[in-house]
């Protein structure tokens, strides 16, 4: 008699949902990589463009061309907030997708252990089968020889 566990289908379901949440948490920390990236370059733009703008502060320089080098810097400002915001906004992401895998793992560590212990009860049913039909043996040779003398 061969082993089946009642509900290995819902483990079987509880293992796919943990690899799609594991698939959905690398893709999240890809995410949050490119964010990240994104962020450093916008910071390096900006960064260029204040040492372009102190080098050009020592020359004589136009009003609109002080005015343009104003504005350009205030909107690499705001790019750079943006990207942050949006680098902010990954990281809870990530880790919403970890708490949501860490409960998917859980849910499976539950039907796995149920598993096994469904596994020793029948590991533990068979043996029982075994030492009857084993006792049953016995008592009918015993009966046999009895019955010859």
């Amino acid at each position: 008699m061969a082993y089946r566990f009642k509900l290995e289908t819902v483990l079987g379901v509880r293992r796919n949902l943990e690899e799609l949440a594991q698939q959905k948490l690398a893709r999240e920390i890809t995410l949050l990589g490119e964010q990240k990236s994104r962020l450093a370059a916008l910071m390096q733009q900006r960064q260029e463009l204040i040492a372009e703008f102190e080098e050009e502060k020592h020359k004589q320089m136009l009003a609109p061309l002080f005015a343009f080098y104003m504005e350009g810097i205030f909107r690499k400002e705001q790019e750079v907030e943006a990207g942050r915001a949006l680098v902010k906004a990954q990281q809870d992401a990530v880790i919403q997708t970890r708490e949501e895998l860490a409960g998917k793992m859980r849910d499976k560590k539950v039907m796995e252990k149920a598993r096994e212990r469904d596994y020793q009860k029948f590991l533990l049913a068979a043996l029982k089968k075994e030492q009857k039909e084993a006792d049953e043996q016995m008592v009918l040779r015993f009966r046999r020889k009895e019955n010859l003398h």
